[in-house]
């Protein structure tokens, strides 16, 4: 990891690795002292790593519940080092956890996700994977890395989107993009009256290509964020 690593999480920039970076992992692991980390899927390319992967402990803030939450990192290669991760995870469904102390299952590791080769950026994926971004959300190939609540599509109507970082490797592509659109329903705890205002949600994705196009995107989101926002509005709103 470079000394200049950021991470792009949430909306927020930890821009440093002694500096801001470390800090706040070591007040993550000050909450959840037995952290763990199964790893489920793995892209290793000459420009990039990108990993989906499920964060599960117990909250010692929370009477020792447990949680287990997922999650996709975009890494960004200086060299051999690590200079830039963009990260979302479901800390919506990890809040629902410590809530209720029903904690979701983790699925299966991958077998020796480090181990595999390391491709080179194919221009042909990066094409087929640009083209296909836009309308993202109701592509039949999406795999919503989540569990329970309201999936990416039913949150928010994309009417445009930024890519932030992209990467390939050989048939893989790993993207982090944020979708900026209107606001389509989907928290139950949310006045109705907020559908179609202006959002933000932010998404990291694991894309594979297979005869020229999209065959599988795993694909996780800041829904927190985007629920905090919305109650945020509904209080200002209410007065």
């Amino acid at each position: 990891m470079d000394p200049a690593y950021k991470l792009s999480i949430g909306g927020h920039v930890f821009d440093g690795r002694d500096d801001q970076y470390l800090p706040a992992t070591a007040a993550q692991l000050d909450q959840f002292p037995g952290l763990t980390v199964t790893v489920h899927d793995t892209i290793l390319g000459v420009d990039g790593v990108a990993m989906r992967f499920t964060e599960h402990g117990a909250s010692v803030r929370d009477d020792g519940r447990v949680a287990a939450w997922r999650g996709i990192t975009v890494f960004r290669l200086a060299g051999e080092r690590l200079s830039h991760g963009w990260a979302e995870e479901d800390y919506f469904a990890r809040k629902r956890q410590l809530k209720s102390g029903l904690p979701d299952a983790v699925a299966a590791p991958a077998l020796a996700p480090w181990d595999q080769p390391v491709l080179p950026p194919d221009p042909a994926t990066e094409a087929i994977v640009r083209d296909w971004l836009p309308g993202m959300l109701r592509a039949a190939a999406v795999e919503p890395v989540l569990v329970d609540g309201p999936d990416f599509a039913a949150l928010v109507e994309i009417d445009t989107l930024t890519i932030s970082h992209m990467f390939t490797a050989g048939p893989r592509a790993a993207a982090h993009v944020e979708s900026h659109g209107r606001y389509a329903g989907g928290f139950v705890d949310i006045d109705r009256a907020l559908v179609g205002e202006p959002v933000i949600l932010r998404l990291a994705a694991i894309i594979d290509v297979a005869d020229g196009t999209v065959s599988r995107a795993q694909v996780s989101g800041d829904r927190l964020g985007l629920h905090r926002h919305l109650l945020a509005l509904q209080r200002e709103r209410k007065g």
